[in-house]
């Protein structure tokens, strides 16, 4: 089911009804239930699959805790060969990708694979270290590995974090459905808007130059932003229907004045499992040879991170830049503080460049990202510096009605990149708790009226099918 789906919004809603009546000590089983009949919606035998794993990653974190308790040799090889073979599973499926009939991928790609093989991973890694005992109760264990709103793309919840969590807690239904609400906002009014002309300009980049080049080169991250962070909305949102917070996964990344600062807020659960559990073991192993091997973990992390997309020259091209915009990050670090320290007329200047700098490193990364090929990103980089004007957007072929769309999808990233900059809602936030209660719920009413009304107007005069996420093929 896709989550912009109306089936799934009631499936959604029925179960929320159903948590609520289900007595507390159930709910973990619950949610493990309503979690497999989301996933056999899609395939019953990869939930099959799904389920074979999370039991042998249960029993696995267990044998070692005792081999552990017992002073065996087994305790040291145990969890790191599970590992090895958790990771061997995801990258069985992602090479099978590059065979001319796609191999075992194109008979059943298990829904959210890469997520939930990262929890198995993260868990029998914690327990290894002795970060975290071995659950005993492999329900609770199941339901956090299946648990549905999370499993299409994340965001990448660590076991303990979760776990603590069962029995789950009340359910907080206001704040979850905005935060839906917000999630859908973003896909159908901002993202599926967007992505008519990035879509036209990335399939025609060699008949195209200039100006609409430089509108895809622009948009397509607001895109994949909007799209992204509007999927996690709704993971986050659902999450909360049944009382489990989920950690966040972007934290205004088009704010940030530096590449490091931009990955300390994009997609943040991956960037931080990657670096708790990839980054941090090769720096611990490679200390003694300096910024030498600070640069060759850094390219090590970020090259995963761009070949974890997927196999392909144009993810390796993505990783590659950004471990060399890191690199270069980190080397000068010192250096610019000391500058801007020295001078500090300079910092609010400083700031505004490091951000016009940043957010355009960026930009030439999703080039690498969003094209098809290498040679499609190299032809659109190489017309962006030919003089065309916008209007030969029509004169290709771009449906009028495209532009309209366009420019909603504009208009409402203004409005969400006005709203995370400056956060009206905080206001808001203190005032709750004053006035007399008829006042604050005739405010709670309206809210929610004019909410439902919008997400109506945009399912009506949004695009005529929902685009599938951007992520949900990772």
């Amino acid at each position: 089911m896709n989550f912009v789906a109306p089936i799934f919004l009631l499936f959604l809603a029925a179960c929320t009804v159903l948590n609520r009546m289900c007595p507390a000590r159930f709910r973990a089983a619950f949610l493990l239930a309503v979690s497999y009949a989301f996933y056999c919606t899609w395939s019953v035998g990869a939930a099959a699959v799904l389920a074979l794993l999370t039991f042998a990653a249960f029993r696995t974190a267990l044998a070692g805790e005792r081999a552990r308790a017992a002073g065996s040799s087994a305790a040291r090889w145990i969890g790191p060969a599970a590992v090895v073979l958790l990771a061997a599973y995801l990258a069985a499926f992602k090479i099978a990708l590059l065979t001319p009939a796609h191999g075992i991928a194109g008979l059943a790609m298990p829904l959210g694979i890469s997520y939930y093989t990262f929890r198995l991973i993260s868990y029998i890694l914690d327990v290894h270290w002795g970060k975290l005992p071995a659950e005993t109760s492999l329900l609770n264990f199941a339901a956090y590995v299946a648990f549905f709103p999370q499993i299409l793309a994340g965001p990448i919840q660590r076991p303990g974090d979760f776990l603590a969590q069962l029995p789950p807690k009340p359910a907080s239904a206001g704040a979850g459905w905005a935060r839906i609400g917000l999630g859908l906002a973003k896909k159908l009014f901002i993202a599926d808007n967007l992505g008519p002309a990035v879509n036209f300009v990335y399939a025609h980049v060699s008949s195209l130059h200039g100006a609409p080049l430089w509108l895809a080169f622009y948009l397509y991250p607001l895109q994949l932003y909007a799209d992204f962070s509007g999927l996690t909305d709704i993971a986050l949102g659902a999450g909360r229907l049944f009382g489990i917070e989920g950690p966040e996964n972007f934290n205004r990344p088009f704010t940030a004045s530096n590449i490091s600062d931009f990955w300390r807020r994009w997609h943040m659960s991956l960037t931080n499992w990657l670096g708790d559990y990839v980054f941090v073991p090769l720096r611990m192993a490679t200390r003694q040879a300096g910024n030498w091997g600070l640069a060759a973990s850094i390219t090590i992390n970020m090259v995963a991170i761009g070949l974890w997309h997927g196999l392909s020259a144009g993810y390796l091209v993505f990783g590659l830049l950004h471990s060399a915009f890191l690199v270069t990050d980190a080397l000068t670090g010192r250096r610019r503080c000391r500058f801007f320290k020295a001078h500090p007329a300079w910092d609010g200047p400083g700031r505004w460049l490091g951000w016009f700098l940043t957010f355009h490193a960026v930009a030439l990364a999703m080039v690498f990202f969003r094209a098809p090929a290498l040679g499609a990103a190299a032809a659109l980089l190489a017309g962006l510096w030919s003089a065309a004007p916008v209007s030969s957007l029509a004169a290709a072929g771009f449906e009028p009605r495209n532009l309209h769309l366009l420019a909603l999808g504009i208009a409402g990233y203004a409005l969400l990149e006005a709203g995370e900059r400056w956060r009206p809602d905080l206001p808001l936030a203190g005032l709750r708790h004053c006035g007399v209660r008829w006042v604050r719920w005739s405010f709670y009413s309206a809210a929610a009226l004019l909410t439902a009304f919008g997400l109506a107007l945009m399912l009506v005069y949004g695009t005529a099918a929902p685009a599938p996420f951007i992520y949900a093929i990772f």
